[in-house]
């Protein structure tokens, strides 16, 4: 950080660690941040820097504290950031640095720059293939992985994956570094902090469910029966099949009779928005078995401890 600013204010910096604000506040603050002292041609001025994924109330909020109580200007040091928050920083004028692209300190009279920034277009949902790409970089522990990298082992093209690039650096997914001058997946070591983090803007990859009068006989498995497969839970007395678009239209199953109520369920087809052929066995992959589940599913005892064990296995 030392060496950015530098760079980007071209002056001398002083950077130092404020240990006694730690006994000046509540626990939870040195908890939540790192308090670091600044000096730029004499004046001087604090910041924080979250060591923990800290929301927007919750950043404005301690800032404010930390200048009341020190009486000192304070910014926020962040490496990484969604550009809502960023854009909500700018709109209250409040000091921040994003680490290797921009500062914004009107107290020191710098103004944002937009020389370090790439403009991304904004995303309100995930797409399918940024979903399967995060789960397919998480069951192989991808280190380094660029973007030409990632399109290969998909099956896609460059420019497809330079899209979920810009997807996971706008929704501040924790799985983005740079090598070089290139972007690339690093997936970290917490897997657990990654699922939690994840959680919020993962979505069901189930496009539309088909409940047929007979069992087609498909040869990929999908939710219920998935999850069988994965544990030790027994299947339903019908199984359940997973499909994507293409495949939809080659089998003709939006031809085929649904059942009725009451009427004996022959197999359920799930349209996916994906498939992760997991381990080569044709099973739909465990972390899209949990989101594909149904509620009613999911307040099963039996189905519960089953998707608990999975993702102790596959997320910690």
């Amino acid at each position: 950080m030392k060496d950015f600013l530098e760079k980007t204010l071209r002056q001398n910096i002083t950077i130092e660690e404020n240990t006694e604000l730690y006994d000046k506040l509540p626990l939870a603050y040195k908890g939540r941040y790192t308090f670091l002292k600044i000096g730029t041609n004499g004046i001087h001025w604090l910041a924080i820097r979250p060591k923990v994924d800290v929301g927007l109330v919750t950043l404005r909020k301690d800032r404010i504290k930390i200048e009341k109580l020190t009486g000192l200007n304070c910014a926020i040091f962040l490496k990484t950031t969604t550009f809502y928050i960023k854009e909500k920083l700018l709109e209250e004028g409040i000091p921040f640095v994003l680490e290797g692209k921009q500062v914004y300190l009107p107290f020191i009279g710098y103004l944002l720059s937009n020389e370090n920034e790439r403009e991304i277009a904004p995303v309100h949902l995930i797409s399918y293939l940024s979903q399967k790409l995060i789960f397919v970089a998480i069951y192989e522990k991808w280190e380094n992985v660029t973007v030409s990298d990632a399109a290969i082992r998909l099956g896609v093209t460059k420019m497809s994956i330079s899209r979920c690039f810009d997807e996971l650096e706008y929704m501040n997914v924790d799985m983005l570094g740079m090598k070089g001058k290139s972007r690339v997946i690093i997936v970290p070591d917490d897997i657990k902090q990654l699922w939690n983090q994840l959680k919020p803007i993962l979505r069901n990859p189930v496009i539309t469910k088909y409940v047929l009068q007979e069992d087609i006989q498909l040869k990929k498995k999908a939710g219920i029966s998935a999850l069988c497969e994965l544990s030790l839970l027994n299947d339903n007395a019908y199984p359940t099949y997973a499909v994507t678009k293409k495949e939809l239209t080659q089998t003709g199953i939006k031809k085929m009779k649904q059942v009725r109520a009451g009427e004996k369920i022959g197999c359920v087809v799930l349209e996916l928005g994906y498939f992760i052929d997991f381990d080569g066995k044709e099973l739909e992959d465990p972390l899209s078995v949990v989101l594909s589940l149904t509620e009613n599913e999911k307040q099963d005892e039996r189905i519960n401890i089953s998707v608990n064990e999975m993702l102790k296995e596959y997320v910690g």
